[in-house]
């Protein structure tokens, strides 16, 4: 009777081990925890953080979301201490692609927390721009 029972106990350690295993994977979010938002849902919440455009100068000067602030590419690390780490970050670029990306992940390693990005960037939202 004892080894019938510990012939079960095993493969339900190992199958409990491997739902485990597969919900956390399940719940960890996408692109090293960086949120896309569709231009409503980015629109809707944008104001409760920090709007961030990561265009050239120029880009930014001829059309932006308007509220928001220009660090043009990766200068954003140089102005670290401009950007508050308790409230969350929306980002922007032309697209969501590429450099978006790569200087979220970024801010997250730094400690910033929250990032969303813009799905689709500047190029399709459908809102007025300054």
């Amino acid at each position: 009777m004892i080894l019938a029972i510990n012939d079960w106990i095993f493969p339900i350690v190992l199958g409990l081990s491997l739902g485990f295993l597969i919900a956390y994977a399940r719940n960890r979010k996408p692109n090293g925890g960086i949120l896309y938002l569709e231009a409503d849902e980015f629109r809707k919440n944008m104001r409760r953080g920090q709007l961030i455009d990561i265009r050239s100068d120029e880009d930014y000067q001829n059309e932006k979301i308007n509220g928001s602030r220009n660090y043009p590419k990766k200068s954003i690390f140089q102005n670290l201490y401009l950007i508050r780490a308790d409230q969350p970050i929306f980002l922007y670029s032309d697209s969501d692609k590429g450099l978006v990306k790569k200087v979220g992940k970024k801010l997250m390693k730094k400690g910033y927390h929250p990032v969303y990005v813009l799905k689709g960037g500047l190029e399709d939202w459908p809102y007025p721009k300054k």
